[in-house]
């Protein structure tokens, strides 16, 4: 089901111009977007209702899709709104983001706050992985980083990513990148570009 609703929402995307403009405007390319399968959820499969309307993030794995989470799209304060600005599926852990580059990396990886951060960083042609939400690090998900020498943290900029920071400084002894205050990956990238983040993680 979780491949199906991967493939269905990827199609709802290719449909759906305000979505692609969302995504235009965080500075994702189409490659990108087909890379990551990101979606939107116009005709949801069954118990996926709730999420009508959301950027559809897959978590893929070597084995296939095996997870997802939901971001809204509308320009408003979730928080006001009433509403979760991502929200999961019921019943599921929560993984890491693009395993993928895990295998791909040399020896530093770099750890994102959230999806689309990855993705950011990824395009950039530098392995990362995202956790999904501040507070959700698990300390088993630490051994996915034993044959790493560097992994650099890079949580948004503000009382949440100081936290993911610390929490990673003490399960994985990863190194925190200090991110301007209010800002994230994503941000950093639209406003100077791949050359902005390399330089946050050489600097």
């Amino acid at each position: 089901m979780l491949e199906q609703a991967a493939t269905r929402y990827q199609q709802d995307l290719a449909a759906d111009s305000a979505a692609q403009a969302y995504l235009l405007g965080r500075g994702f390319t189409e490659q990108a977007a087909q890379r990551f399968r990101l979606g939107v959820v116009k005709t949801p499969v069954q118990g996926h209702e709730s999420r009508r309307g959301r950027l559809a993030l897959p978590y893929i794995t070597p084995a296939g899709v095996v997870n997802f989470r939901f971001r809204c799209l509308q320009q408003h304060s979730c928080k006001e709104a009433g509403h979760a600005k991502y929200l999961g599926l019921e019943g599921f852990e929560t993984n890491l983001y693009n395993v993928a580059d895990l295998n791909k990396a040399g020896s530093t990886i770099c750890v994102t706050e959230g999806e689309l951060d990855a993705v950011t960083l990824s395009m950039c042609d530098i392995a990362a992985v995202a956790v999904p939400g501040a507070t959700n690090f698990k300390k088993h998900q630490a051994r996915c980083f034993d044959d790493f020498s560097r992994v650099l943290v890079l949580g948004d900029g503000d009382t949440a990513g100081g936290g993911l920071n610390k929490k990673l400084i003490n399960d994985v002894r990863a190194t925190p990148l200090r991110m301007p205050k209010g800002r994230d990956v994503n941000s950093l990238y639209l406003e100077g570009g791949a050359d902005a983040l390399r330089r946050l993680l050489t600097g």
